[in-house]
């Protein structure tokens, strides 16, 4: 069962885990070339593997979060806790906190959103992907993408992308899933402490392969 907190609880989804374009995209302009470190990084980066083999430790009881207003649905280990914001602009319709983590002050979570797209431009995921990318640049100096594929993402192309930004002194690592389906962005973001990000990034991918539209 979910539980409803203030959307100034999530304060911390919308300045990290939010790509810049909200409520209504613009025109993506067109994509800059990565920078030679920018390239390399990405082309030295091991493939995202959101899929994986399953262990032992990974067979734990999910729990499934469904919300027919939005038509989407997506798995969560039982020991998280689903929780949504009041109703926002911003297009967030979930959030999951991972084991221990205060509702007030969330440092470890994923975010589902969702973002309306201008019905009259055909926006494609990779112009979309791009700007994503120009608005992290332009609002985190040091952003540094880590690595970036493509993936099936409820059974529509999707990209998929790890990067590190910090703020407030603090280095964040963050696991960013995306696709379009009907001018619609549909976004699942794992966000972390950068020296955390390991302990819950199996329970990220898991909830990110189980993401579906209904």
């Amino acid at each position: 069962m979910s539980r409803t907190i203030p959307l100034g609880a999530l304060a911390l989804f919308m300045a990290l885990a939010l790509t810049g374009c909200q409520a209504q995209c613009p025109v993506p302009a067109p994509a800059s070339e990565p920078t030679p470190a920018e390239q390399t990084a990405v082309n030295e980066s091991p493939p995202i593997d959101v899929g994986g083999a399953v262990n032992l430790s990974d067979l734990r009881a999910m729990a499934l979060y469904e919300n027919l207003a939005y038509g989407v649905n997506i798995s969560y280990p039982e020991e998280w806790i689903a929780q949504e914001p009041d109703p926002n602009d911003l297009g967030i319709v979930v959030g999951f906190l991972a084991p221990g983590e205060d509702p007030n002050n969330p440092q470890d979570y994923v975010t589902v959103q969702i973002q309306s797209l201008p019905a009259d431009q055909k926006i494609t995921l990779d112009q979309y992907t791009q700007s994503v990318i120009r608005s992290l640049k332009s609002s985190y100096p040091d952003f540094a993408l880590l690595a970036q594929a493509n993936m099936v993402l409820a059974n529509q192309p999707g990209n998929v992308m790890v990067y590190t930004v910090t703020s407030e002194k603090t280095l964040y690592q963050i696991m960013l899933a995306e696709t379009i389906k009907e001018n619609k962005a549909y976004i699942i973001t794992y966000y972390a402490l950068a020296d955390r990000y390991s302990e819950f990034e199996n329970d990220a991918k898991r909830m990110i392969n189980s993401f579906e539209l209904i």
